[in-house]
């Protein structure tokens, strides 16, 4: 019997997707948590710059997004604390099948054991001021 993904299931596979980006990117990273209301996600550090990633990851049509401006101060306070820079990654999952058959509805339920689809446009740093695209991080 197929068994959809629950939220928290989809929460961890975005921080393990993020993580795998990051590793790819040349961040070592230090520290990792798949709680969603424990920031930041990830801790991580490249070439001597020290990253505090929030992540959230969502269902389609929708992407992850950060919950409030709490949040965001938040985490930017943090990261200034401890001389680093405060980032955000957003993903959307979608259930791979229905979006090859192009079934709007269905693409916003992936399902345990099948494939799934992510999209995610690299890190966004945060400021206390909003959202930055980051680019060549």
């Amino acid at each position: 019997m197929r068994e959809a993904m629950t939220e928290a299931e989809i929460h961890r596979l975005g921080v393990h997707i993020v993580r795998e980006e990051l590793q790819q990117e040349g961040w070592i990273v230090l520290t990792i948590n798949v709680n969603p209301k424990v920031n930041p996600q990830i801790i991580a550090r490249k070439n001597g710059t020290l990253g505090h990633v929030l992540v959230r990851t969502a269902r389609h049509p929708n992407r992850g997004a950060v919950e409030n401006d709490h949040v965001v101060r938040g985490c930017a306070a943090h990261a200034q604390r401890h001389n680093a820079h405060c980032y955000f990654a957003g993903l959307r999952v979608s259930h791979a099948e229905s979006a090859r058959l192009h079934d709007e509805k269905a693409m916003g339920i992936p399902f345990k054991g099948e494939g799934v689809l992510v999209a995610y446009a690299g890190l966004e740093e945060l400021s206390p001021d909003g959202i930055m695209t980051a680019r060549g991080i």
